[in-house]
């Protein structure tokens, strides 16, 4: 019994993975080598940096996820909760690490598990958007105000005593995600949860579209009965 169990352990550990970017990994425990990087993108004029990096933090050091690696994702991981809320399956030490790491640098505006409830092989992305003020009870957007956090933008209304004039709103269409990791059973190349996703995809959609067409179909053979029934 007890070799059987340490077989059966053996065989459902757990695969965790962790997408550090290498080329900024360092930025974020040597003091020395971040603050060069502040110099250099202050001497060159990168604003784009300076949007997505305050100057006292590090980059995010995460892999940035392209629209067709979402729709992959998303596609296998159709549901999704903030990590506070997962309740799933253990949060592996490794990926509770870079949570821990991307909250004490506040470098998103929220961190999520996705999941799917059949095969839960789950993912931990971290969300950037653009956080805005809309006029209260409107979505008309108040122009040249764009905050990179949802405690940023509260401040500013509080200061500007705005609370009763405007609503603060995330922008999710024009998020940005970033992979912190993944952990399954198995480990899975991105090629072959490409493969997965599109074999679902079409299935799934497949099932869809045939059940429009009996359904219309079953309207076209009832037709001549229906205009009997309505003009006679």
């Amino acid at each position: 019994m007890k070799e059987l169990l340490t077989n059966n352990s053996n065989e459902m550990k757990t695969v965790v993975e962790t997408f550090i970017i290498e080329e900024t990994e360092s930025l974020i425990y040597d003091n020395e080598k971040l603050d060069n990087w502040n110099k250099h993108v202050a001497e060159l004029g990168l604003e784009g940096q300076n949007k997505i990096v305050k100057p006292d933090k590090s980059p995010i050091p995460f892999m940035f996820v392209k629209s067709s690696m979402k729709s992959v994702f998303e596609t296998l991981c159709p549901r999704k909760v903030n990590v506070e809320s997962y309740d799933v399956t253990p949060i592996p030490l490794e990926i509770l690490e870079l949570v821990a790491l991307s909250k004490k640098e506040d470098y998103f505006n929220k961190i999520e598990i996705w999941y799917d409830d059949k095969d839960p092989d789950p993912l931990c992305l971290g969300v950037l958007s653009s956080i805005v003020l809309h006029k209260k009870g409107t979505y008309t957007e108040l122009e040249g105000l764009k905050f990179s956090k949802k405690s940023e933008a509260e401040d500013y209304v509080k200061e500007k005593n705005l609370k009763d004039e405007v609503d603060i709103y995330d922008r999710t269409w024009d998020a940005k995600y970033y992979l912190l990791g993944k952990w399954a059973d198995v480990k899975h190349s991105f090629e072959e949860l490409k493969e997965k996703a599109t074999a679902r995809y079409i299935a799934t959609e497949g099932n869809k579209f045939r059940k429009t067409i009996k359904e219309t179909q079953r309207n076209l053979d009832d037709l001549e009965l229906k205009a009997f029934e309505l003009f006679n």
